[in-house]
């Protein structure tokens, strides 16, 4: 019975029931450098907004408020951002998911700058050295992101797991860090901190690794993939994502970045691999007839034909599904007035179109979860909801 219950359980909480936490709300956090803040000039289509596509906003900037929901639309991080990988994602995923799923992104991410921005540990003595060589020009988005692109990531997870499921990190940085030879050791250890400190359960949240542009497409730094492929398995639920035919933008002084036509083709292979990854994550819930024929072989349930009940008479109940007659004549009538036929039910789950099929439904009169099946002509509810 515990498993036909749990499974009843899980059907209900996919229908009507409503939370706080809304388990159809699918929260990502982003973080990284500038391919991840995006560099793609936004179209008219990129501003279109999708009912079911937000931003968390992590930044302040645009007249929005920090810590809020809004339609996403660029730029979803700094006020310096274009469009890049996370709007495509977005985009990505509603399309491909049930309509009842919303996805939201925050996206924290600066251009030009070290993993150690992202260490809790590091990134203060980072932030002074900056100051110290004069190297400003992207201390105003990091005061957007509140002076502490770390601090502020966990306070966007903490409202993220207030109002809906964080279901992953999206993270593409390490440009700046070509020379570190210990940058995948560093990348791990920023998720760590962050499972931790989120109180998250890292096999059930993963991180998406990007790969930089690649030496085929004309990056600078493709030869730094291995690194980055080193990153995605130090982590166990770590994943790389391939550039591998992203072309690059050839830039003045750097080819470093992606053309529009690459962080279409990266983005919508992260939401791919997200999608993988939330398709393999599913419980798997057995069907109607399973759980009907686990119950008629292992649990006491009662069984009611709804076609042996005449006016005025009640319910024909039988003690156990062992005794469910072949020959509906058999069954004794019950003193309850109570007519089966008029139970107001919401069907939850059927297995097959056929009428004979069992299916699962929900008498709300009786706040009883029943499996209704066919047999010799009549229909029975058999309890799913009852003790052993």
């Amino acid at each position: 019975m515990r498993k036909i219950f749990s499974a009843v359980l899980v059907l209900m909480a996919m229908s009507t029931l409503c939370f706080g936490q809304d388990p159809n709300f699918h929260i990502y956090l982003a973080f990284g450098q500038s391919n991840m803040s995006g560099q793609a000039k936004a179209t008219d289509a990129d501003k279109v907004q999708d009912p079911r596509f937000l931003v968390l906003r992590a930044a302040n900037h645009s007249n929005q408020k920090v810590g809020e929901f809004y339609p996403a639309a660029p730029p979803m991080g700094h006020s310096g951002s274009q469009v890049g990988i996370v709007d495509i994602f977005g985009r990505k995923m509603v399309k491909e998911l049930p309509d009842s799923i919303k996805i939201a992104v925050a996206n924290v991410a600066i251009g030009g700058q070290s993993i150690d921005l992202f260490d809790k540990d590091r990134n203060a003595a980072y932030v002074q050295n900056a100051k110290n060589k004069n190297d400003t020009w992207w201390i105003k988005y990091l005061e957007e992101y509140g002076g502490d692109v770390y601090k502020r990531l966990v306070e966007m997870g903490k409202i993220a797991k207030e109002k809906g499921v964080i279901k992953g990190f999206l993270f593409h940085q390490g440009e700046a860090d070509y020379q570190m030879n210990d940058w995948p050791k560093r990348v791990k250890k920023v998720y760590d901190d962050l499972i931790k400190d989120l109180g998250l359960d890292s096999t059930k949240v993963p991180i998406l690794v990007g790969e930089l542009a690649t030496t085929a497409a004309g990056g600078e730094l493709g030869w730094r993939n291995s690194a980055v492929a080193e990153a995605a398995s130090l982590i166990p639920n770590g994943h790389l994502i391939s550039a591998e035919g992203c072309p690059a933008l050839k830039e003045a002084s750097y080819t470093l970045h992606f053309t529009r036509e690459g962080y279409e083709t990266f983005g919508e292979r992260y939401a791919e691999k997200m999608l993988e990854l939330l398709k393999a994550s599913e419980p798997e819930v057995p069907a109607v007839d399973t759980l009907v024929a686990d119950t008629l072989a292992t649990d006491t349930v009662a069984a009611v034909d709804t076609n042996a009940v005449k006016k005025d008479s009640g319910d024909a109940v039988l003690d156990t599904a062992s005794q469910l007659p072949a020959d509906t004549n058999s069954v004794a009538k019950s003193d309850s007035t109570e007519s089966v036929e008029s139970i107001k039910s919401t069907e939850l789950a059927i297995t097959s179109s056929s009428k004979n099929k069992p299916q699962l439904v929900y008498d709300e009169k009786r706040q009883k979860v029943f499996v209704k099946v066919t047999r010799n002509g009549h229909q029975w509810l058999i309890d799913v909801t009852g003790s052993r």
